[in-house]
């Protein structure tokens, strides 16, 4: 008789357990469906998601979509890669001593042409591996910004650039508000800078690449500034990603600025422990007030972001 008691000691349900489990799962499913992935205002923080929680599913699934937009990890500075079809263009190539980063990152994506080579401003964080990168690679146009002769800086940095530009036998193309290329089925637009500025900032181009339904903004260090102004002259800057200005910096995004992209999803390249400190406490609140996911590359590695033009999907290094 005592085994039997015991026995039916175990097939009793523990209700309690059962009730509490189903109000974890609900509660699971609630935020899920409300904030997606953007889990930085539920912990305590309250500012960052911390390296390798709820940042989208590892490199090692990227699968062989349509369009890829990869932002590199290459420290404090930009490098952003997009595959379109057979097309790759490359914005920016980090500081001077991350040329080697980007050679190798596009080595290991497949890479052996560039179509398209974009500086997207003077600023040795954006274009200084550019010169190593149009040496190593058969790059097809290099393009940059009309800047006023009156700042054009006589870096280093910068005549590296011309130089490799030179020995391949390339020009550049200067791009203005306007411009458009037809690429790997997709539009790359120009939309500013839309004014002559005395600050190579506000000169960064702006550029959005649009495939399907799903669209991507780059404003290089552009400021709030160019940015009201860039909104004045009727720029459609909406866009489902935004890789954020001048490295989450409080002089750029500005409330009306994010407000009228009404992006989706927001990627900031930015240096882990910059002396910047990068990004600002002011964009990190503004940005989660948005409700929408924030991916950094000091915390999340290399992003990449895959599309069909309908969807996107969010890879990340850790």
């Amino acid at each position: 008789m005592a085994k039997k008691k015991r026995r039916k000691q175990k097939q009793k349900i523990n209700w309690s357990v059962v009730i509490a489990a189903a109000i974890l799962l609900s509660a699971f499913a609630v935020v899920t469906l409300f904030n997606g992935k953007d889990w930085s205002k539920w912990l305590p923080s309250g500012d960052s998601l911390p390296s390798g929680m709820f940042t989208g599913s590892s490199l090692d699934d990227v699968p062989d979509a349509d369009v890829l937009v990869h932002y590199i990890d290459v420290g404090q500075g930009d490098s952003m890669l997009i595959q379109a079809g057979d097309a790759n263009i490359l914005i920016d190539a980090g500081e001077n001593d991350k040329a080697g980063e980007v050679v190798a990152y596009l080595n290991s994506v497949g890479v052996e042409t560039l179509d398209m080579v974009v500086g997207s401003h003077p600023h040795s964080d954006h274009i200084g591996g550019l010169d190593v990168v149009i040496d190593t690679f058969d790059v097809k146009q290099v393009i940059m910004g009309d800047v006023p002769k009156a700042i054009i800086p006589t870096t280093r940095t910068y005549t590296d650039v011309l130089q490799a530009v030179k020995n391949k036998g390339l020009t550049i193309t200067l791009a203005h508000p306007g411009d458009s290329y037809e690429i790997g089925g997709g539009t790359l637009s120009v939309l500013g800078p839309v004014e002559d500025y005395d600050d190579l900032n506000d000169t960064s181009l702006v550029m959005k690449f649009t495939y399907g339904d799903v669209s991507f903004l780059f404003t290089g260090d552009q400021e709030a500034g160019a940015e009201k102004d860039l909104l004045n002259s009727g720029a459609d800057v909406s866009a489902t990603v935004l890789k954020v200005g001048h490295h989450g910096s409080s002089t750029s995004s500005s409330e009306e600025f994010l407000a009228a992209v009404s992006a989706k999803c927001y990627v900031i390249e930015v240096g882990e422990g910059n002396k910047y400190n990068h990004p600002h406490a002011e964009i990190r609140e503004k940005l989660r007030n948005t409700g929408k996911p924030v991916y950094r590359t000091d915390l999340n590695g290399d992003i990449v972001i895959a599309t069909d033009g309908k969807t996107f999907d969010v890879y990340t290094g850790k």
